[in-house]
C-alpha cells in the first residue's frame, strides 16, 4: 500500500510541479496577459500548491505513521489562508504570482523538514506563524515612519554593533561565528542586519546623488564586510559585498566602478583563501571530494551521490537517504529535495526560483519611489545571491559556503529575515510617505 501510494505521487507531484512552473514562466516571459487570464493561472497555482502539500503530507503519513504530520497539515492550509488574507488586508498585492511562488517555497520547507526532522518541522512551522505576525507589525511601522531613508545611521550602527556583539560573544558553527544562544533559542542577527543594511545602502544614495552617496555606502559596507570576516562568516560577507557592487551599479550605472569592485572582491577572495583555514578546506573539497571523501568531502561527496541516486524521477518521499548528508536540514536540504524529488522537480525549483528574482525585480524597476527601488532591488540580489550560493555549492558548482537555501532551510532568523524582505516588496508601494518623488529612471 505505502510503495503503491509512494510511486503514485512520484508522478502526481512532478506533475503538480512541472505545472506550476510552467505557469511561472508564461507570467515572466509573456506580457501581453490580461488581468483574467493573469487571475486564472495564479489560481491554478494556488490549487498546485495545496494538491502539492496535501499529496507529501499524505505520503509521509502513511510511510512515517505518524498522526502529527496531519495535524501540522491542517494548520498549514490554516496558515496560507491566513498569509493570503493577510496581504490582501495590508496592502494591495503587487504580485500574486510572486506571493505562489513564496507560498509553495515554503510548503518545500515544510514538507521536507517533516521529512527529515519532525520535531524541526514543528519548530519551523511555529516560526513561519511568528515571522508573519512580525511582518504585519514591521509594515505597519514602517507606514507610521515618514522618511525612514533620514535614519540611515541608525540603522548603520545598529547593523555593525550586532555583527560585533556575535563576533565578540558568538557561538562557533563549522568554523565560522553565526549565533547568539539564549538557552534554548539561536538567533542569528545578521540575517536581520541584511535589511538594515539595505536602508542604510539605499538611505545613503538617495540622500546623496553624488559621489558622497558612493563613499558614505561604501565605508558601511567595508565596516559590515571587515566585522562579518572578522568573525570568518564569509558566505555571508560574500553576499554584502555582492549587495553594495550592484545596488552602486543600478544607482550610478558606471561600468567602471563596477569593474574596481569586482576586482577589489576577487583580491579579497584571494586573501580569504590565504589566511582561513576552513576555507581551503572548502575549496580543496569542491575540488576533488572523492579524494578526501572520509573526511573534508565527506559532505559534498554525499550531496552528489544523493543526486545521482535520485536520478530524473527520485526515489520517492521518504525512499531516499538524506539523513546521511551533514547538516542537511540546513545547507544541503535542496540534495535531499534532488533524492527524493527527482532532477526534473529539482531543475524546476531552480526555474521557480530564477522566476522569484525576476519577479521581485520586476517590483522593485516599478517603484514610484527611488529609495524603495533601492531596497527591493537590493533584497532582490540578496535573495538571488544566497539561491545561488547555496545550489552552486550543493551541485558542487562552486564551494560551500554555508548560506541557507531561501525560505526552505531550517532557521527562524532566515525565516523572518526573508519573510521581512518579500513584505517590503509587496508593500513598497504605498509603504513611502515622504513627499518628494524620484523617478525610477533618475540617475543618481
Amino acid at each position: 500500500m505505502v510503495n503503491v501510494l509512494t510511486t503514485f505521487s512520484r508522478i502526481t507531484i512532478l506533475a503538480y510541479i512541472i505545472i506550476f512552473t510552467v505557469i511561472d514562466m508564461i507570467q515572466i516571459f509573456e506580457y501581453r496577459l490580461n488581468e483574467t487570464v493573469s487571475s486564472i493561472l495564479s489560481t491554478i497555482q494556488t490549487v498546485m500548491i495545496v494538491l502539492f502539500l496535501c499529496n507529501s503530507s499524505i505520503v509521509l503519513y502513511f510511510s512515517k505513521d505518524d498522526p502529527r504530520i496531519i495535524g501540522l497539515l491542517i494548520f498549514q492550509l490554516m496558515f496560507f489562508v491566513g498569509f493570503g488574507l493577510l496581504i490582501n488586508t495590508i496592502t494591495i498585492p503587487v504580485s500574486r504570482a510572486l506571493m505562489n511562488n513564496i507560498m509553495l517555497l515554503l510548503c518545500f520547507s515544510f514538507v521536507f523538514l517533516e521529512r527529515l526532522n519532525m520535531d524541526r518541522a514543528i519548530r519551523q512551522f511555529v516560526f513561519a506563524v511568528v515571522s508573519l505576525g512580525v511582518c504585519a507589525l514591521a509594515v505597519f511601522i514602517l507606514r507610521k515612519i515618514p522618511g525612514i531613508n533620514r535614519f540611515m545611521m541608525v540603522f548603520a550602527v545598529l547593523g555593525v554593533l550586532s555583527l560585533m556583539l556575535v563576533s565578540l560573544l558568538g557561538k562557533v558553527e563549522y568554523g565560522a561565528k553565526l549565533s547568539l544562544t539564549f538557552g534554548s533559542i539561536s538567533i542569528q542577527p545578521s540575517e536581520f542586519v541584511k535589511l538594515s543594511y539595505l536602508f542604510f545602502i539605499a538611505g545613503c544614495i538617495v540622500t546623496w546623488k553624488d559621489f558622497r552617496g558612493f563613499l558614505i555606502a561604501g565605508i558601511g559596507a567595508a565596516v559590515h564586510v571587515l566585522v562579518l570576516v572578522f568573525s570568518r562568516d564569509l558566505g555571508t560577507a560574500l553576499i554584502f559585498l555582492a549587495t553594495y557592487v550592484f545596488l552602486i551599479f543600478i544607482a550610478y550605472k558606471n561600468y567602471l566602478v563596477l569593474l574596481i569592485e569586482i576586482l577589489v572582491a576577487s583580491i579579497g577572495g584571494i586573501f580569504a583563501y590565504s589566511y582561513f583555514p576552513h576555507i581551503r578546506t572548502r575549496f580543496i573539497a569542491w575540488t576533488d571530494p572523492l579524494s578526501v571523501v572520509d573526511d573534508k568531502g565527506y559532505q559534498i561527496s554525499q550531496s552528489l551521490f544523493a543526486i545521482g541516486t535520485g536520478g530524473w524521477l527520485g526515489s520517492g518521499l521518504n525512499k531516499g537517504m538524506p539523513n546521511k548528508i551533514p547538516v542537511v536540514v540546513k545547507d544541503f536540504i535542496f540534495a535531499a529535495i534532488s533524492e527524493e524529488m527527482g532532477t526534473i522537480v529539482a531543475i524546476c525549483l531552480i526555474l521557480i526560483y530564477m522566476c522569484t528574482c525576476i519577479m521581485i525585480f520586476n517590483v522593485a524597476f516599478n517603484c514610484t519611489y527611488s529609495f524603495y527601488m533601492l531596497v527591493v532591488s537590493g533584497f532582490g540580489i540578496i535573495f538571488t545571491v544566497q539561491t545561488i550560493l547555496n545550489i552552486g555549492g550543493v551541485i558542487k558548482f562552486i564551494p560551500s559556503t554555508g548560506v541557507t537555501l531561501p525560505l526552505i532551510s531550517y532557521g527562524g532568523s532566515s525565516l523572518l529575515s526573508m519573510m521581512l524582505g518579500i513584505f517590503i516588496c509587496q508593500c513598497s508601494e504605498d509603504l513611502w510617505t515622504m513627499p518628494e518623488k524620484h523617478s525610477r529612471r533618475a540617475r543618481y
